[in-house]
């Protein structure tokens, strides 16, 4: 039998499913029509809403290249969160305190979403990335898998990312599967529909204007745009020098 734990000031709604062990912490809430795979793990004040899929296992139709790796299947939701209506979180997932999930919103095996992020309604966060804390995914982008976002980072809606450059032969098993997505660095915006190929690094407090491709390195604080993007000018001091002293860095420290 399930070993489900319910704090008595938590409220659980109508047509809820558990399938294995649950924790459900203090004040937090769970809306109806939500299914708990097994060793689900809800911090206090947490808010499940309406028709929420917690810890999908990934399951194969034998006719995909990438091996699947569910490692530790355990699901743990942090203390504030709002996990937003129909979203489906799958297995081996770590999301941090005060997180807010949108709606319909899809994240992968094998995540970690630090504090204070926003993930939009609708986007698709693929296996193995992590969010670092305060970063924002606006509504519809999809974060391919492998792929970094540091600390306060912007993504805009609708923008694309991708892990694999060799995808032509790859799709057939003819050769080793390996990805690499993006690595987005701290403060740096990604601008609506703009699109990111995989391994390249987007430089801290750098932009990326909207609708461009993004083919190779962006140097921090710099603009790009265009297809492919191409440099546009560098961020202005000012700007750069109250983005650092917000977090109280030292610019002297920081290239």
């Amino acid at each position: 039998m399930p070993n489900i734990q319910i704090d008595a000031t938590a409220t659980v709604g109508d047509n809820v499913k558990f399938y294995g062990d649950a924790t459900i912490a203090n004040g937090a809430q769970v809306g109806t029509n939500v299914t708990f795979y097994p060793n689900v793990r809800i911090g206090e004040n947490t808010r499940i809403m309406d028709g929420a899929v917690i810890g999908r296992p990934p399951i194969r139709a034998g006719n995909t290249t990438r091996p699947l790796n569910t490692g530790d299947s355990t699901v743990t939701i942090g203390a504030g969160c709002v996990i937003g209506a129909n979203c489906v979180l799958y297995t081996n997932l770590t999301i941090g305190d005060s997180v807010l999930v949108g709606d319909l919103a899809s994240i992968r095996e094998g995540c970690v979403i630090e504090d204070e992020v926003v993930v939009g309604r609708n986007v698709m966060i693929m296996y193995d990335t992590t969010v670092q804390t305060r970063s924002r995914i606006i509504d519809s982008a999809i974060i391919t898998g492998n792929m970094l976002i540091e600390p306060d980072v912007f993504i805009g809606p609708g923008v694309q990312t991708v892990n694999d450059n060799d995808v032509y032969l790859k799709r057939f098993g003819l050769i080793d599967f390996e990805v690499e997505g993006p690595t987005v660095r701290r403060f740096a915006v990604i601008g609506t529909g703009a699109n990111v190929a995989a391994g390249v690094e987007i430089g801290m407090g750098a932009v990326v204007a909207p609708s461009a491709m993004v083919t190779k390195d962006v140097p921090a604080w710099t603009v790009v745009a265009g297809v492919p993007a191409k440099e546009l000018r560098k961020i202005d001091d000012d700007s750069r020098l109250q983005v650092l002293r917000h977090f109280d860095m030292n610019p002297e420290d920081v290239l």
